[in-house]
């Protein structure tokens, strides 16, 4: 599926409909969990050769529709697909792009700085249920984007 995605990223035929129609595949198909819709689409959509801060404004309606998709949970796994974006998957070729990207997030308000904060400062609590949840890995996103954090305090 993730191949799929991205070579139609390749082609820049990546159309949204067509992405999240091939994810909502996917999880019937392979009956991969709603929340796992937002790595899929981050991984086939943004692997290092197509840069996610370029190319987020073309895609970036896929993951709202799954945000909204999920209710009150979809903001939690958005962001904990992000973590395993940055750090498990493309952490030596992306990571340099993580807090770049979560300023594009906030400022098109994709996220609330009030919600990254609260995470940040673990005022509240990612999906802890969600297969996306790693707290090794959450502490190791903080860390990358804490001067980030700073500047949005």
């Amino acid at each position: 599926m993730v191949s799929r995605i991205q070579a139609l990223s390749k082609e820049e035929q990546a159309d949204n409909d067509n992405v999240y129609d091939m994810i909502e595949e996917a999880q019937d198909k392979y009956k991969i969990p709603l929340e796992f819709g937002h790595f899929i689409g981050l991984v086939g959509l943004f692997p290092p050769s197509r840069n996610i801060i370029k190319n987020w404004d073309t895609n970036e309606d896929v993951f709202i529709r799954l945000v909204k998709e999920q209710g009150k949970d979809g903001k939690d796994h958005f962001l904990q697909a992000l973590v395993l974006y940055f750090i498990r998957k493309y952490n030596d070729q992306c990571s340099k792009f993580a807090p770049t990207f979560m300023k594009k997030l906030v400022d098109e308000n994709i996220l609330k700085e009030k919600f990254l904060i609260d995470w940040f400062d673990k005022n509240i609590r990612l999906d802890k249920d969600s297969g996306l949840y790693d707290k090794k890995a959450e502490k190791k996103f903080r860390d990358l984007v804490e001067k980030f954090i700073d500047w949005l305090r």
